[in-house]
Formats: C-alpha cells, sequence, structure tokens
C-alpha cells in the first residue's frame, strides 16, 4: 500500500496522536492509554529508530515494551541514513497492521516533521534531484557550517526552514536544492483542510517545571549509563545519529573513547552535562512552537493524563 496516495487511514477514530516536548510525559501517557484500549504504541522520535542508542534517547524499556507492543523502535543501524519518507511508509505500515489487528495506533513522540508527514503529504523523496547544486550546498555545508546554509534555506523557503534544524544537514541541503531550483518545499504541502484526527499535546503553563524535568532525566542518563553507550558503539559522529542531542556533545572528545569508556575529566564531564542540559532545553522551546501550530490538537497540562484520558475516551466514544 503506498500511503501517500490514499487517503489518511488514521483519521478519527482509527488512531490517538500524543505529542509534545522531551520531558513533558507523553509517553507515559501513551502506554497507560494503550494499556486502557489495547493500543500499540508507534514512535514518532527521530532517535529511538536507532538501534544502541538506549540512555540516550530515553526509550522504554524491555519489559514495558512486552507489556505494550511497540512499532518504529530500533529500526535502523545506528550509522544507517533514515529519510522522513521512510518514515511515513514504515510507521504506516505499523499503523494499518495494527489495525488489521484490531488494535488502537498510538502515535507518541516529539518529532514534529514525523507528526507533519502523517498528517500532511510531504515531498522530500518527489521532488527532482540536481546532484551537481547537491554536491556543491555539501562542500558549502562542509566550509561555512550549517548555519550558513541553513540561512539561505530560511531566506529562499521560510516555512520549510522552520520544521528543521541547522543541524539536520541532509534534510537541510535537500530543501535549499529544491528552492534553488524553483519549487519550495513547502508548496508541496497539501494543507487545505486540517486532519480529522485525535490529537492531544502537552505543554506546560510554567515552562521552568519543564526545564527542571529536562535537567533530572538529563542527570539520570548520565546516571544510567550514557556515556557507556556511546563508548560501546565507539561511533562516527559525523552520521545522522550523532547529531542528536546527548551524543553530539561528546564529539570533541571522540578520541578519548577507549576500552568501552570515555576518558573525561570532572570538569569536562560537567561541562558535557551542562551543554546537553542546555541543547535539550533549545530543543524543547522549539518542539513547543512547533505543536502550538496543530489548532486541531487538544492541548494538556504536562502531567494532566487524567484529562487527556477523558479527550481521548469522548472522542473515540463519538464515532462509535
Amino acid at each position: 500500500m503506498n500511503v501517500r496516495t490514499q487517503a489518511n487511514p488514521f483519521s478519527a477514530p482509527n488512531a490517538v496522536f500524543v505529542m509534545g516536548p522531551t520531558a513533558s510525559g507523553k509517553s507515559e501517557f501513551a502506554f497507560r492509554l494503550a494499556k486502557e484500549v489495547g493500543g500499540v504504541i508507534i514512535s514518532a522520535d527521530s532517535m529511538q529508530i536507532y538501534r544502541g542508542l538506549d540512555v540516550g534517547t530515553a526509550k522504554e524499556s524491555a519489559a514495558r515494551r512486552r507489556e505494550v507492543p511497540h512499532a518504529m523502535i530500533d529500526v535502523a543501524a545506528y550509522d544507517e541514513e533514515f529519510s522522513v519518507a521512510r518514515y511515513r511508509e514504515e510507521a504506516a505500515a505499523a499503523g494499518i497492521a495494527a489495525l488489521a489487528e484490531g488494535k488502537l495506533p498510538i502515535f507518541a513522540g516529539g518529532t514534529g516533521l514525523y507528526f507533519e508527514s502523517l498528517f500532511y503529504p510531504l515531498s522530500f523523496s518527489d521532488t527532482d534531484k540536481n546532484a551537481a547544486l547537491r554536491e556543491k550546498l555539501e562542500a558549502d555545508y562542509e566550509k561555512s557550517g550549517g548555519e550558513a546554509v541553513y540561512a539561505r534555506l530560511a531566506e529562499a523557503d521560510p516555512a520549510t526552514a522552520a520544521r528543521l534544524h541547522p543541524n539536520d544537514k541532509k534534510r537541510v541541503i535537500r530543501a535549499l536544492e529544491v528552492a534553488l531550483c524553483g519549487k519550495k518545499m513547502s508548496d508541496s504541502a497539501d494543507r487545505t483542510a486540517e486532519p480529522d484526527v485525535i490529537a492531544v499535546r502537552f505543554e506546560p503553563s510554567d515552562r521552568q517545571k519543564l526545564y527542571a524535568m529536562i535537567d533530572a532525566r538529563t542527570d539520570a542518563m548520565f546516571a544510567g549509563g550514557l556515556e557507556r553507550e556511546i563508548a560501546a558503539l565507539n561511533p562516527d559522529f559525523s552520521v545522522q545519529s550523532m547529531q542528536a542531542i546527548g551524543y553530539k556533545e561528546f564529539a570533541p572528545y571522540a578520541d578519548r573513547i577507549s576500552d568501552g569508556e570515555i576518558r573525561l575529566s570532572d570538569a569536562e564531564r560537567s561541562a558535557v552535562r551542562e551543554l546537553v542540559k542546555k541543547h535539550t532545553r533549545n530543543y524543547a522551546k522549539r518542539q513547543l512552537t512547533w505543536f502550538r501550530r496543530y489548532a486541531f490538537a487538544k492541548s494538556f497540562e504536562v502531567g494532566d493524563f487524567d484529562g487527556a484520558a477523558r479527550y481521548v475516551s469522548e472522542r473515540l466514544r463519538a464515532h462509535k
């Protein structure tokens, strides 16, 4: 089934979408909801797709994944490129399989572009390619840096730039390539109507509380073996997955990885930890901005699982 050419199979009441910034409790809510209604959780997290990236991506434990079925976790090697188009195809297939088994697909995560690909048709892979131009843009990216190339994209196609991060090298270059060829990537999305879906988003009334939760989770990741996880991979920090927050901050110390550990001084480790916290807080701000665009998603205070559950239950009953 080519989901690009079909009506959205996840319109209400065929799925639930759960979104929000990092550390807002969306995974916990999705887990509870799945247990209550007999659901399958389909991750919408661009880093949980990678095998071996467990601690830094806050994946659910193996025990929890046995208790509730999960999909779109551990579907790619850490050094494998993974596109939005591929996510849409595989996530949609997982959702359709869940429906066929009489289970409710629950798409949960914080990657805005993944939700976008399910709500609206995207065409990152459907536009014409210009290999020579892309090669030049890649050279520019290496020479001038991601921020400079991203600034060019923001001028040429601000709507698409708003959906991307400057460190997302592959998609920033692809979008700028398309824009320079005379067609904006943002023009390809069909937004003639809002999707008729059941969607909830968690956002804090007090950002400082969210930031405190982010800081606590970062501390827990370090205590839970983040450095050991990275050292075990002995990664190439230039690959897509290593641009994730919690991993890229260790890139300057790549030559310190040996014998299953990263040799850092206490001061260096503290500096890396604080940088991860800072980057995560900044990312959460961008996530909040992104998800507020979805007026069709019902907003709930972080931690208001009961209110969100009542809303979802009402929406599901309304379609019986």
